[in-house]
């Protein structure tokens, strides 16, 4: 397991030992401006390193606000949470390409006996809109998993580089910008993963043996399409979120800045 805060200063400290050798060595040769330009950068990169565990700590406050007991700061954990979203998802697209398939074998049914044959046309024009919209919600859902179980094995990496780039003065907007998207989309996948398992929960189960269901699959059609596609809009919503935060967090990284020279 990767603990980023170490990490993070081990870079810092390396990179301060530096600014202050070269410091001392152009003081020595009577480059004052450059020594203390040079002094500037390692207040700097203590303040970044700060920074960096404010960030951390507000990740993990509002983690456990939603109800996710997570520090982002295990690397490890936050891989296998995000993996075991890529399930939750593709749970979800299973549900949705199953209940196509019972609504599509209940009008082959009742169109294969000509007493029954009507209904099959009366059950389409019911959950049509339904199928269309369980159609998308299975490629989503299905696209969403691939995407979650990508970012799993992405995600220690991205926090492993960011938190070692973020201190040097340098490169910190590249190591500032891999972080944001580490903390805001590792968010995203938990979060949005927490939503769908718990509307799968409330989703009713339909049955081809039963014969109630046959009955009242439109409804509960409706039901399965309605619940899934809510889930959707607020993971749409939660990844927006993310996006401006994850901006808005690499703007805060930038905007820190030492200057005692201009003083």
């Amino acid at each position: 397991m990767v603990d980023i805060m170490l990490l993070a200063d081990y870079a810092a400290g390396l990179a301060a030992i530096i600014y202050i050798l070269s410091g001392s060595v152009k003081w020595i040769l009577g480059k004052r401006r450059e020594a203390i330009e040079s002094l500037e950068a390692v207040v700097d990169i203590l303040i970044h390193l700060l920074a960096l565990q404010v960030i951390f700590w507000i990740a993990d406050l509002i983690a456990s606000y939603i109800q996710i007991p997570l520090s982002f700061n295990a690397t490890g954990t936050v891989s296998e949470k995000i993996s075991y979203s890529s399930s939750v998802f593709w749970e979800a697209s299973q549900k949705a390409i199953s209940t196509i398939m019972y609504v599509q074998t209940e009008r082959a049914l009742l169109a294969s006996a000509p007493l029954t044959s009507p209904l099959s046309s009366v059950l389409g024009a019911a959950t049509g809109w339904a199928i269309s919209e369980l159609s998308i919600l299975a490629i989503f859902y299905m696209h969403l998993s691939y995407a979650a179980k990508f970012f799993s094995v992405l995600a220690p990496y991205l926090a492993l580089i960011g938190s070692i780039l973020l201190p040097v003065p340098k490169i910190r907007r590249v190591g500032a910008s891999l972080l944001a998207i580490y903390l805001a989309t590792s968010i995203s996948f938990i979060l949005s993963a927490q939503i769908v398992s718990r509307d799968l929960e409330k989703i009713p189960e339909i049955s081809p043996l039963n014969p109630v269901d046959w009955i009242s699959v439109s409804s509960k059609v409706s039901d399965i399409t309605i619940k899934l596609g809510e889930s959707a809009t607020l993971i749409a919503l939660a990844f927006s979120i993310s996006i401006v935060a994850g901006y808005g967090l690499a703007g805060v990284f930038d905007s820190i800045y030492v200057s005692v020279v201009r003083i």
